[in-house]
Formats: structure tokens, sequence, C-alpha cells
């Protein structure tokens, strides 16, 4: 009886052991929810997106190269114009008074003229005359020259007023140009932007500097320009295909072209924690809707490069950790095999040379038999969707992309998984192919 007792007890102890120890083993993880995608072969375009502004491709400045009043404008902002059509006039007095002094000066000069060609003429005929009795000893010989000095003395006059004439004949011209230029015409057929003068605004004309009347330009020709962070403008060329959505006008795209892309930065808040640097990227219209004005914002998205038939799989599909133990362990251990057994403990993750924490690499999970194989991937371009995928999974497979929450933090490689079911999916939505991945 004591025996069989001493039995029961060693059999309690070892059951009550064996359960103390099976407690203490770490279990599984619980099967997560996910959804999936499966790699699929298709084509991924990189784009850059950036906001801009609406603008003329072509703007002129309207100034005056004289001084004066402004006594009208014909034209309001926003107004279409022909060219050669008159936007506004300058005070045209003093230079209507100019005009009349310069012509009278070409009257006076040339009446000058014409007085001394009647001069000319009757030294001339005087001279003739007093050739002849010179001939018949009837006059002296000192007659004849001063005769015909005086009748040089007036050819040299005459060809003086001749050029007084010329010299008032070109003030009249400038004149009449300057007195032509009080009309402000425009230079191009084109839409008025910006009116930068009021009417009774002294204008001050000058060849060195220009004060701006108003500014207009051609709204055939409309760009965007947009700002770029200095990390994407490296991948933007002249030529590259964009998209442009314009904020007042929803609901519709234009496609455009880089036409510029700016070599000087444009630097914000230098030398501090919030420096950024920017450079201008030009993208112009290639069909221009009616209703553009200049000014309007854009955002702007311009495609960088194309890759054809690469497997690809959604963007969020992608996360970040340590790389998995067992390949640096296997590393390691052949390195301790060749005698060199400091580069670090079996089993250790790889570190960072600068900062000794774990190395993160870019992975994947995929899904296999109800488990998650946590997969380190080397990844290509991406577009706004999808991210060209260059190593580390094939196509057909099926891959984790969300939610975030379990992606990027929980899900752990090995972990059971459930597949969520998608909208319009049967039970097989959780089978590995192409049902059980995006569409």
């Amino acid at each position: 009886m004591t025996t069989g007792r001493w039995i029961m007890a060693a059999i309690i102890v070892a059951l009550v052991a064996a359960a103390t120890v099976q407690g203490l083993k770490p279990k599984p993880p619980p099967a997560a929810e996910v959804a999936t995608a499966v790699a699929k072969k298709g084509s991924v375009t990189r784009t850059v997106t950036a906001a801009g502004h609406l603008q003329a491709v072509l703007t002129v400045k309207v100034s005056s190269n004289i001084t004066g009043d402004l006594v009208s404008l014909a034209v309001a902002e926003g107004e279409q114009v022909k060219k050669g059509q008159i936007l506004g006039q300058i005070d045209r007095r003093v230079f209507e008074a100019r005009v009349q002094q310069s012509r009278a000066g070409v009257l006076s000069a040339k009446a000058q003229v014409d007085q001394t060609t009647t001069n000319i003429e009757k030294l001339q005929r005087d001279l003739d005359r007093l050739q002849k009795l010179v001939d018949q000893n009837l006059a002296s010989a000192a007659d004849l020259d001063a005769a015909k000095t005086a009748l040089e003395i007036e050819k040299g006059r005459l060809a003086g007023y001749k050029q007084i004439v010329l010299q008032n004949q070109g003030q009249l011209e400038a004149s009449l140009f300057d007195l032509s230029r009080t009309a402000i015409i425009a230079p191009m057929a084109g839409t008025i932007l910006e009116l930068d003068k009021k009417v009774g605004e002294r204008i001050r004309g000058s060849d060195f500097s220009e004060d701006v009347i108003l500014l207009m330009g051609g709204m055939d020709a409309v760009e965007v320009k947009a700002e770029v962070g200095e990390h994407e403008v490296v991948a933007i060329h002249e030529g590259d295909e964009a998209m442009v959505d314009i904020d007042a006008i929803p609901d519709q795209q234009f496609k455009g072209h880089v036409s510029n892309v700016a070599m000087n930065a444009q630097i914000k808040n230098p030398g501090t924690d919030a420096e950024i640097t920017t450079f201008f990227v030009r993208v112009g219209l290639d069909k221009p809707p009616p209703g553009a004005r200049p000014g309007m914002s854009t955002a702007v998205s311009i495609a960088t490069a194309t890759r054809e038939n690469v497997i690809t799989v959604p963007i969020q599909a992608i996360t970040s950790r340590e790389a998995k133990k067992k390949e640096e362990k296997a590393a390691l251990e052949g390195q301790m095999r060749a005698g060199n057994d400091e580069k670090g403990k079996p089993g250790e993750a790889p570190t960072t040379a600068s900062t000794g924490k774990p190395k993160q690499v870019k992975v994947v999970f995929v899904v296999k038999d109800g488990k998650v194989e946590m997969r380190e991937v080397k990844t290509g371009i991406a577009s706004r969707t999808d991210v060209e995928i260059l190593e580390g999974i094939n196509e057909g497979e099926q891959v984790v992309e969300g939610p975030y929450r379990v992606l990027a933090r929980e899900l752990q490689d090995g972990q059971a998984v459930k597949v969520q079911e998608k909208e319009g999916q049967g039970k097989g939505g959780d089978k590995k192919g192409p049902q059980g991945g995006r569409s």
C-alpha cells in the first residue's frame, strides 16, 4: 500500500512538472489577419510630384522710354488684346510742341537754303558779265577775283545751310518718334496679366531702367512653374512627360512635357535646421485649356522612368526589418571554420558600422501554407502604387500588403496568418494564386 502511494505521488509530481515546463515554453503568436496581393509582371513608372502655378510661356513688360503723365489706360487685367492695339496714352502736349519747334527749324533752314541759292545765281550772273568786261579790258582783274571769291563764299554758306536742314530734319524725326511713343502699343497679341500704373501717375522713361506700365503674356502657350526638391530634380530631364492637375479645373488632367530644369537652386532658411533646397522646373502644357489663367494653382506628376515586364508588388507591401539571423550565422560559422572567430557571435544580426544597431533591410512577407516567410528584397523604381522587385520573390507569390500596423510592427517570420477575404471573393480567397491577390 505504501509503495502504491509513492508511485501515485511520483506520477502526480511528474505531471505537475511536465505541465509547468509546458507552461514556461513560449507560445507561438496567434494567427494574424492580413490582406494579401500577388506579385505580378507589368510596367511601373516612377513619378516626381510637385506643386506649382500656371504662367504664360512668353511674358512682356510694357514700359516707355519717354517721361510724362499717364492720361489714359484703355485695357483691364485679363483682357485679350491684339498686336498693335493702343493700350494707353501719355500726355502728348510737350512732345507736340517739340515737333512744331523742330518743323519750324527745318522750314527756317530751307528758307536760308533758298535765299542763298538765289544769291549764288545772282553772283554767277554778275561774274559772267564781269568776265566779258575783263575780256574787253573794261574791268580790272582784281574786280574779277573779288567776284569769284564772293561766289565761292556764298556756295560754302549754301552747303552749311543744307547741313542745317538735314540736322533739323533729324530732330524733327526724333520728335515725331517721341510723339508716337506717347501711345502705349501692344507689342504682341496676348492677355493683360497685370497693370502696374494708374491713370494720372508719372511715367519715368529711361534707356537705362524701365518703369513698367503693365505686364502681358501670350496665353496660347502656357506652362507650369513648379518647385522640386534637390533629391528628386536629379531624375528629371527636358522632354519628360508630365500630367498636370489644375485646382480650378477639377476632374481633368492635362498632358505636358518638361521644357526646362533650372540650374540655380532656391535656398530657403539658409544656415538653419529648416534649410530647404529646391529647383524650378517648367512644364509646358501641350493643349492649354480655354479657362487657364496665370497664377492658378497646379500639381504636376512627371514621369522620369518606366520599366516594362518587371515583377511588381504594391508599395505598401515593402517594410523594413532586421536582417535574418540565420543568414549572418551561416556567414559567421564559415568565418570561424576558417579560424577567424573574432567577427561576432553566431546567430547575431548584422549591425551598421556607424551606430552599432542591427542593420535594417527591405523585406516582404510571403504567405506559404498558412504562414509567412520574411524575404529580403532588392527594389527598383516605384510608382505611386507599385514598386519594382529586382530580387527576392517570384511572379505569382502571395505577399502581405496590410494592415499597416500588423505588417510594419507585429508580423514575425514564420507566424501563422489568416488571409482576409476581399469583396467578391469566395472561400478560395486565402489560397495562393492570382485569385487571392489584387486584380
